[in-house]
């Protein structure tokens, strides 16, 4: 294929991967993300993607190196400079908000507002925005520049503080972080060079992807119902119900009505009919954000009785939200929320190594889930 008749684009590794990978699939693209070798694969042969961070693909589409790319807003003010084409996507539907980036110090930590950043050491992947937000402040501090995927780890002993990204606060949280300050908010974007939109193959493709993602954002109820048929005996009104009373299970139907657009009346018969076909159940659940910072995934494998042993033990867990029975090597999957990461290695250590029948155990560390945000604890 004529190299011309190629689209090289910057794709976001990091922070923003998942989302990036959920909208161009969402767009109708497949996506395949190798991260051993840092490799993605997209099922469209006029598009090569280079897997970057998101600052360098700014830096790079400036340059006209790459001739688009999806990065933050925050990247574009990093580097200190707007592309020819920004576009914003942003979509409150399916994305998590907008990333925020933030100034935190240790929680006891005698620095409690941006004042005692003075004559301290500031750690953090975005430099300049540090180094303009201390400017307007009038304060004089050290930035130290660090683009590992764990910065927060250093605040305490060879930093002071931190100015990061983040959309929920988890990972900073369980360091045992506070927000002292957002600086700034950082939404998704798409970007173009003015090199690649002198070329009019290059400027069509940038619009028509453009175009693709922009739908992706704005896909409408219907079209979430043609792809997941099983939700087929639910209207549109009827979701937007459910998604109102699994924010606040005690709004009033008035309340509703006036969030909908139907009398209090017909929210009220809406809301029975949904009851009575048990498409909806309204009751009590734990705020996992009130008292949980970081979640595991752990998958377990081991014998039959250890599998029902555990299955019945930790599913009087406080901690545990999720238990799955699985084929292959792992026979058990367990989701959990905890405190921080220390009562996570107990947990796993005094709860489930110590059991006779396991075998063995992977797990990984994140933020609290995005789903769900809130579960039924169980009842003991």
């Amino acid at each position: 294929m004529n190299k011309e008749k190629k689209l090289k684009f910057g794709f976001p590794i990091g922070a923003i991967q998942d989302e990036t990978i959920d909208l161009l699939e969402r767009a109708g693209y497949k996506i395949e993300f190798f991260p051993e070798i840092e490799k993605v694969e997209i099922d469209n042969p006029e598009i090569e993607c280079i897997p970057l961070r998101p600052i360098p693909i700014v830096d790079f589409v400036k340059k006209g190196i790459l001739d688009a790319g999806m990065s933050t807003r925050a990247s574009v003010v990093e580097a200190g400079a707007i592309p020819e084409k920004l576009i914003v996507l942003e979509d409150k539907k399916y994305i998590l908000g907008k990333t925020k980036v933030v100034l935190a110090a240790p929680e006891d930590s005698k620095i409690k507002k941006v004042k005692d950043l003075k004559g301290k050491r500031i750690i953090t992947r975005i430099p300049n925005i540090t180094k303009k937000f201390l400017k307007k402040n009038k304060v004089s501090a050290e930035v130290i520049f660090s683009d590992t995927s764990a910065n927060e780890s250093k605040v305490g002993n060879i930093a002071d503080a931190i100015v990061e990204f983040t959309k929920t606060g988890n990972v900073l949280r369980a360091y045992r972080l506070k927000i002292l300050e957002t600086i700034l908010e950082s939404s998704l974007v798409l970007i173009a060079s003015k090199k690649a939109l002198r070329n009019k193959w290059k400027k069509e493709k940038i619009k028509n992807l453009s175009n693709i993602l922009q739908g992706a954002l704005s896909q409408k109820f219907s079209d979430l119902m043609l792809r997941e048929p099983e939700l087929k005996g639910l209207d549109e009104i009827d979701w937007k119900i459910i998604q109102i009373l699994s924010e606040n299970g005690r709004e009033s139907f008035v309340d509703m009505a006036d969030k909908i657009g139907l009398s209090p009346v017909g929210i009220k018969q809406r809301v029975e009919k949904l009851i009575k076909k048990g498409a909806l159940k309204i009751r009590g659940c734990l705020n996992s954000k009130k008292f949980y910072s970081v979640s595991a995934h752990i998958m377990i494998e081991g014998s039959p009785e250890a599998i029902s042993w555990l299955v019945k033990k930790l599913k009087n867990s406080p901690l545990v939200y999720q238990l799955v029975k699985t084929s292959g090597r792992y026979n058990l999957i367990v989701g959990i929320m905890a405190q921080n990461l220390k009562r996570v290695d107990e947990f796993i250590s005094k709860e489930i190594m110590i059991e006779p029948g396991v075998k063995h155990t992977e797990f990984s560390i994140g933020e609290l889930p995005i789903i769900p945000e809130a579960w039924n604890p169980p009842v003991i």
